[in-house]
């Protein structure tokens, strides 16, 4: 499914259906609710652009998609629309980045008689949906699904001798105001629907697409995981936690694009023995970020090869060596930009103390470390190379979600 798919004569030919069912009935037959952020306007009348854009693809290519087929929110849509010369305005004032993270501080957890701790249900299953949002996977997943992926996480995660109950958070996370459900008949709503129910109907859970939009923002998106992290998973070890979650690529400053070779490369023998003639080869299709090499040579030039943090200047084969370092990886999840104020000069080790989050900058233009007692040190800029301060914050955060420990035992 793409957006792509969608030309001028499919929106008319959506707006055409639109007027002659008439709004609400145009809403309810094929699955959609009233837009909340952006309206088409066209010809002096306004339409929901998200509904709009579902029944334009079913013209476009017989598969009419229903509001949790989208994989971006209303803005992605918005810009589609925009893209083939359509105006669209906004209506409601949506939501922002604090009201997110503010609904996220105030989860209305439970707290068992034999768990003083607040439950982990709310948050595990929030990040298990960060995840889909980071993957760009549709919003709205079914309750078996739901019940068959967080289900394990909340065993595995959740407080010790708690029992596993997904369908908890898939309904009461309603109560964050993030969270919607849809396929529950109206008259089932009044109180949580029994086990029985939920797999009669297949109801489908996710976050509302306001804070849907948010979330595709990779700064929000890592604003987000800090708070739950933070708030309510401090004890909770987590490298281990994102590798379950679908969110390894936070576990380092580069993404998974740019994890070591050996952790995703399992070519070998069996035979212990040594081997004979020259290593195996295979062949391979990899699509890989093409970056700007005048840039990285720039930055290097205006720092001398000198490494920014430890001053370090290697040599290799008889020349200067440095490595241009990215402060927010290019990769998935963090997608940051290909410019000069996102790039570091350094030497082959502080570089991979870099991506590894050992070592950050300070607020203060500090060079500290994350686990250890390392003198901090000011990180050497030249005058001619400008520097983000959003990427080292950015950066910063990611350190420190993963330099907590859970304590031993």
């Amino acid at each position: 499914m793409g957006l792509g798919d969608i030309q001028y004569d499919d929106i008319l030919a959506a707006a055409e259906e639109f007027r002659r069912l008439g709004r609400d009935n145009f809403l309810q037959t094929y699955g959609f609710g009233r837009a909340r952020s952006y309206e088409l306007v066209l010809d002096g009348m306004r339409y929901d652009s998200k509904a709009i854009a579902g029944v334009a693809h079913g013209h476009a290519t017989g598969d009419f998609l229903t509001a949790g087929d989208f994989s971006g929110g209303a803005a992605t849509v918005a810009r589609r629309l925009r893209d083939l010369g359509f105006v669209v305005e906004t209506g409601e004032t949506p939501p922002n980045r604090a009201t997110l993270l503010e609904r996220l501080r105030k989860l209305k957890v439970s707290r068992g008689p034999g768990h003083p701790a607040p439950s982990r249900h709310q948050p595990l299953s929030l990040l298990w949906a960060i995840s889909r949002a980071a993957d760009e996977r549709p919003r709205m997943t079914p309750w078996p699904r739901f019940r068959e992926e967080v289900g394990p996480l909340l065993v595995e995660f959740g407080l010790p001798n708690a029992k596993a109950t997904p369908e908890y958070p898939f309904w009461h996370l309603r109560g964050s105001g993030l969270w919607e459900v849809q396929g529950v008949p109206a008259e089932l709503t009044d109180a949580m629907p029994k086990l029985s129910l939920l797999d009669a109907h297949r109801p489908r859970a996710g976050f509302k697409e306001e804070f849907a939009d948010l979330l595709l923002d990779p700064v929000v998106r890592l604003d987000a995981i800090a708070t739950l992290c933070e708030t309510y998973l401090q004890d909770v070890d987590r490298q281990a936690l994102f590798a379950r979650t679908g969110l390894a690529g936070y576990t380092t400053a580069g993404g998974l694009a740019n994890l070591p070779e050996d952790v995703n490369d399992d070519v070998g023998t069996d035979d212990p023995a040594r081997a004979t003639g020259p290593a195996p080869r295979r062949d391979t299709n990899r699509s890989v970020i093409v970056r700007d090499a005048a840039l990285a040579r720039k930055v290097k030039a205006l720092e001398g090869d000198r490494c920014q943090v430890c001053d370090t200047t290697l040599r290799h084969l008889n020349r200067p060596y440095s490595q241009a370092a990215h402060i927010r990886g290019l990769g998935s999840p963090h997608h940051g930009p290909d410019e000069l104020p996102n790039l570091l000069c350094l030497c082959a080790n502080c570089h991979v103390l870099f991506d590894g989050l050992e070592i950050y900058v300070d607020p203060d233009g500090l060079v500290r470390g994350t686990r250890d007692g390392r003198a901090s040190r000011p990180l050497r800029r030249a005058p001619a190379h400008p520097i983000d301060e959003a990427h080292l914050a950015y950066h910063r955060n990611l350190c420190h979600i993963n330099d907590h420990k859970p304590p031993a035992g």
